[in-house]
């Protein structure tokens, strides 16, 4: 479905976490998701699984007390990923600079070999003295089995009324104290190794000798190579580094200037010294620096590399290009160049959205006025234009209107105005109908839809609503407890669904229910995301759920080209499990439900005619 579709936003293996209290909450788990341009993207789940987590985590809207240890998401985006710098005055001195220190580091690079060694044979002695590879990994593996239970017990524990539920209080308090027993036990023993390990190495002179002589030969071996030879060294080449060397540093003096070239001069100092380290630890260690995912690592201390593309002589001007990694931005102004002007959002609560006391046409105005350039007069040509898009009547008459003064529906249309009113490449749609009834929901889905066809955004829905992802979806993301567990189009989703959650969901439809039943509901609650989650986090309230369901996470498993699930019920030495028989046929249970719905209107409009007459 979308060979032919550019990704424009990438996540892999994104975690996300929040510090809650001193607690540690996993909202987000290795979440990889690809989004493409122009597309409807929907991202559904129960209150709670993380919809909103998710797409504010590149958005640049998470929480002061959130943060990404894990992943990548990167947003391609010509228009921003461009970057010139000029390479004059400060920023000149800055580039020379950098090339004389990259040209005494580069040198290093001759014994990188002899220091590689070196840094192994020392590692070699050290752990000689220490664990062997097998009592490492045991006892790391029994120390984290420990701490994990100890950090699950103690969460369990804050959950508990001392006075309510005493008896279990004392229990879990017990069950804390024998495993900081246990752990203490280990550390014991982990000294005990240490200390017998590194006597055995003292005792043997003969081989802490030559191992002592090695080092001394190579430490020779490496200083000798890093020497400059005389001939090979000229004023405009003072440390011997051949043509390819120095070419290869005036290529990354210049994507050093063009990466922290956006920064104020004192942040531009302090990440030059910690580019000035990076590279120095690289080039000891010999790393491919003509490798870009290398040089992508290094510059990590800077947000993110961009690569030098050319240099016009004329203008003085360096021209790069960006690959924008959303979860390593650190400068403020860089998140104001993405948020609300390449990816924007359209909340749930128009009221609160908006500010009561500032009219609507200024609020738009503001916008407009700090991510474009262009005039006063320019701008409230733009807002009236964009007013007159979403679809309010006499925008030139209402452009000083306040908010209280428009209805529901016409509240949630400034939302949108706003939130287009810089042609985002991205609009994500937080819950955009929760507050409004039934007959306007249809109006601002629709008013979605062909703005998106007008302008060419992709559209990221936030819903738990399956009737809405029907409408406007063209793609659905089911999302768990953090996780994706099942993606697919909008007709796998709905007509194949592989995934038990998945199938939990498509029960629940009202539509489906018959008269005289009860509807569906999902037993049980989500897992607790303080807590570690062990295999499919579903499982406790699955009635499918078998045993390695308990222990395993399963791997994402693929259906078809578009449609994949993260379910052990697809491995091929799984039984066969067939999809609950309320929602196979779902296509056809659905039409006949409005068909029969509109039939008994009828009956019962036909009815009331007849009584009148």
């Amino acid at each position: 479905m979308n060979e032919d579709r550019k990704v424009i936003l990438s996540l892999k293996n994104v975690v996300v976490k929040f510090n809650v209290r001193g607690r540690i909450l996993t909202a987000i788990r290795n979440v990889s998701l690809d989004i493409y341009d122009h597309e409807s993207l929907a991202i559904v789940g129960e209150s709670g699984s993380g919809k909103s987590v998710l797409t504010k985590t590149f958005a640049g809207m998470l929480d002061s007390n959130g943060f990404i240890p894990e992943g990548t998401i990167v947003f391609s985006d010509d228009e921003l990923s461009a970057t010139d710098v000029k390479l004059t005055g400060r920023n000149h001195a800055t580039y020379r600079h950098a090339l004389k220190w990259l040209g005494k580091y580069s040198t290093l690079e001759r014994g990188a070999e002899e220091y590689r060694q070196i840094v192994a044979k020392k590692k070699e002695i050290e752990h000689a003295q220490r664990l062997s590879v097998e009592e490492e990994a045991d006892l790391n593996e029994r120390s984290k089995t420990a701490s994990d239970d100890m950090i699950d017990k103690t969460n369990y524990l804050w959950t508990l009324d001392k006075k309510a539920d005493a008896a279990e209080y004392e229990k879990v308090q017990n069950e804390i104290a024998e495993l900081k027993t246990r752990i203490s036990q280990l550390d014991k023993e982990r000294a005990e190794k240490i200390k017998t390990h590194s006597a055995a190495y003292k005792a043997d002179t003969a081989r802490a000798h030559a191992d002592a002589q090695l080092l001394a030969e190579l430490q020779k071996a490496r200083a000798e190579k890093i020497a400059v030879a005389d001939e090979a060294v000229s004023a405009e080449n003072p440390f011997g580094l051949t043509a390819a060397v120095r070419e290869r540093n005036d290529r990354i003096a210049k994507e050093l200037l063009l990466s922290i070239g956006r920064y104020p001069y004192r942040k531009q100092r302090l990440y030059l010294y910690k580019l000035r380290k990076a590279f120095r630890r690289a080039m000891m260690q010999g790393e491919d620096l003509s490798n870009p995912e290398i040089l992508n690592k290094i510059f990590e201390v800077v947000a993110f590399r961009v690569e030098y593309r050319s240099y016009d002589e004329a203008t003085k001007l360096l021209h790069g290009y960006a690959i924008l990694d959303c979860a390593k931005i650190k400068y403020t102004n860089d998140w104001q160049q993405i948020r609300g002007r390449r990816i924007a959002t359209v909340f749930q609560d128009p009221m609160t959205s908006l500010n009561p006391v500032i009219t609507i046409g200024k609020q738009i105005m503001t916008v407009i006025l700090k991510h474009q350039k262009c005039s006063k007069t320019e701008a409230r040509e733009r807002t009236i234009d964009i007013m007159r898009k979403v679809g309010i009547p006499d925008p030139e008459k209402r452009f000083d209107d306040y908010p209280f003064e428009y209805s529901g529906g016409m509240r949630q249309r400034i939302v949108i105005a706003i939130a287009l009113s810089c042609q985002p490449r991205i609009l994500i749609c937080d819950e955009p109908t929760t507050a409004l009834d039934v007959t306007i929901q249809a109006q601002i889905l629709q008013l979605i839809k062909d703005l998106q066809k007008e302008l060419g955004f992709t559209t990221v829905y936030i819903t738990h609503d399956l009737g809405v992802v029907a409408n406007v979806a063209e793609r659905v993301a089911v999302l768990y407890a953090g996780q994706i567990v099942e993606l697919g189009s909008v007709e796998d989703i709905f007509y194949d669904p592989r995934h038990p959650y998945t199938w939990a969901l498509l029960s629940a439809l009202p539509q489906l229910c018959e008269k005289g039943t009860d509807l569906f509901s999902i037993p049980g609650t989500p897992p607790s995301l303080y807590n570690k989650i062990n295999g499919d986090a579903f499982a406790q309230r699955s009635e499918y759920a078998m045993a390695i369901d308990l222990v395993a996470e399963p791997p994402m498993f693929k259906v078809s080209d578009s449609h994949y699930a993260k379910t052990w019920l697809l491995d091929p030495r799984s039984p066969k499990v067939e999809a609950p028989e309320n929602i196979r046929d779902l296509h056809n249970k659905i039409s006949k439900t409005y068909v029969d719905f509109d039939s008994e209107t009828q009956q019962q409009h036909e009815q009331g005619g007849a009584d009148h007459e």
